[in-house]
């Protein structure tokens, strides 16, 4: 089956991908700018933990529903989902600071 991006990402399974993908990042900012062993990092780490494991999934359904297998990506100047060889999006979210 070929994978039409727009379309998918507006199921419900894109939408939540792409919410879990959103989340993930949030939770990483937050490990990044609040110390280790506070409040916030250690709720930030857990919410990072729960949505990569959440990741996983998408990333199998999405490997064998349509053969392509995104990694996520998070950069200082953006975020995403990205094919090993950077050529083939999923989505990607520039970061505006």
């Amino acid at each position: 089956m070929k994978l039409n991006k727009e379309k998918f990402l507006k199921t419900e399974v894109g939408t939540e991908l792409k919410n879990c993908i959103i989340s993930w990042d949030k939770a990483l900012h937050s490990c990044r700018v609040n110390g280790y062993h506070t409040e916030e990092y250690k709720r930030g780490r857990r919410t990072a933990d729960w949505c990569q494991a959440q990741w996983e999934v998408y990333k199998m359904v999405l490997l064998q529903s349509f053969g392509i297998e995104y990694n996520f990506t998070w950069t200082d100047g953006y975020f995403g989902l990205v094919t090993t060889d950077e050529e083939n999006w999923l989505f990607r979210v520039e970061r505006t600071i």
